[in-house]
């Protein structure tokens, strides 16, 4: 983890195409001086260009804005900024959108409602490396019924590798994370991803994301 302090600060943008929220986030967040806003966005393409520019260290989003949504927008300025943490920050608690962010590589979800000192505790959780979710949000996660065959059951033979992977999936991490992590290719990495879904019976990357979640405490070395 880089070093933080009042000359290198956690540099966070905040993309909400309501000024109250944006005003709100700003000020909920001005009680360190390790914390310094960057730039403000309005909508998805504002996003993306301030990633582009600021290369923050975190950025917090709403899911719909104008122009683009959050989701839409958060694969692209991953690209333009890969060292930003991704925070959703929005009103909606169903599944469909949590499943849709984490797919898109979001780092966290939170809903608006947060106090803000989880608010400021996700920032620091997130700098560390850290998956942040709401408590509610987590419980939907884990309580969620499967919508497909008995996959919550690990007694499928998985390979050392393959569990590390997995770990690795769950703590957020993206195939170039985890191919630099293990010395491993990008197309090992995917190839790794693929088998698990198909030992797993799941359907496609975003369902193996929440199975990792849902089961990493559950996978031992």
């Amino acid at each position: 983890m880089l070093l933080y302090n009042d000359e290198n600060p956690i540099k966070i943008v905040i993309a909400d195409d309501h000024e109250v929220v944006r005003v709100g986030i700003r000020k909920l967040l001005s009680f360190s001086k390790l914390i310094q806003i960057v730039d403000e966005a309005t909508n998805g393409l504002e996003l993306i260009n301030s990633c582009k520019k600021f290369n923050p260290d975190i950025a917090f989003v709403d899911i719909f804005m104008p122009k683009m949504s959050g989701i839409e927008a958060i694969p692209i300025a991953k690209k333009e900024s890969p060292n930003t943490a991704f925070i959703m920050l929005t009103a909606f608690e169903d599944f469909q959108h949590i499943e849709k962010a984490l797919l898109a590589g979001a780092d966290g979800y939170l809903t608006k409602g947060v106090s803000a000192k989880i608010l400021q505790e996700a920032v620091f959780n997130v700098i560390k490396g850290d998956r942040v979710f709401s408590k509610s949000i987590l419980k939907l996660i884990r309580d969620r019924k499967m919508t497909y065959d008995e996959t919550n059951d690990l007694n499928v033979s998985i390979t050392k590798r393959e569990q590390e992977i997995l770990k690795l999936i769950a703590d957020g991490n993206t195939n170039q994370e985890i191919s630099e992590k293990l010395n491993l290719s990008i197309r090992t990495v995917e190839t790794h991803r693929h088998n698990l879904i198909k030992k797993f019976g799941l359907k496609n990357a975003a369902q193996l994301v929440r199975f990792a979640i849902i089961n990493s405490k559950n996978i031992v070395d």
